[in-house]
């Protein structure tokens, strides 16, 4: 073999593995998780706008761009106005361990203090965490609002959870003003592509 027949084969294999390591990196599933449902409305008594509604219309968002953009299967742990244990979600997840999956509940927060309002991300372990690290920014500037932190959550789609998972309040549905943007549906849409472009640049 020649100098230049080596130096092409070589230059082959460089690109080869930049372009499988690119796609090794990009989740091959992503498990949607719209918190409550059914009879659950989500949120605390007395409160205005039902939880389960926002969260349900969002995740159906993000499976939306991720099926039209992507080659990255969905699963929705609920796509109706349906009831669904925490241990059928945590369940649901747990089928898809060893395949390249990641797990992503979407919440949205209240406060009986009227004031309270912002973004608060939660996950279950380290490789949760870096995924928590790239979607806590974006939900952050999709919704307009503030940070309240990335934690470690002892939920229980968290902790029984064997995917890199995150469970994330995106804003108060108590605060007057947050609440006027998730219900309006130019903001899910935003929130839901940054959950996608989060997503995205996962590995």
């Amino acid at each position: 073999m020649t100098n230049l027949s080596v130096a092409r084969a070589s230059l082959f294999l460089l690109f080869w593995l930049i372009f499988s390591a690119t796609g090794l990196g990009r989740p091959s599933v992503v498990v949607i998780d719209p918190g409550h449902g059914g009879h659950d409305r989500g949120g605390i008594q007395g409160q205005r706008f039902p939880e389960k509604v926002f969260t349900l219309d969002t995740a159906k968002r993000l499976a939306r761009i991720l099926r039209n953009d992507t080659d990255i299967k969905v699963v929705l742990t609920r796509d109706t106005d349906t009831f669904v244990s925490l241990k059928e979600r945590t369940d649901i997840a747990n089928s898809y361990a060893g395949h390249n999956a990641l797990f992503v509940s979407i919440h949205f927060n209240a406060g009986r203090r009227e004031g309270a309002y912002g973004i608060e991300t939660y996950y279950n372990n380290q490789r949760g965490y870096r995924l928590a690290a790239l979607v806590h920014p974006r939900v952050i500037q999709a919704m307009a609002s503030i940070d309240r932190g990335i934690w470690h959550g002892s939920y229980r789609v968290l902790r029984k959870n064997r995917l890199p998972a995150i469970l994330v309040e995106c804003g108060f549905l108590t605060n007057p003003a947050e609440a006027a943007r998730i219900t309006d549906s130019r903001s899910r849409e935003r929130l839901a592509r940054a959950f996608a472009g989060a997503i995205l640049r996962y590995d």
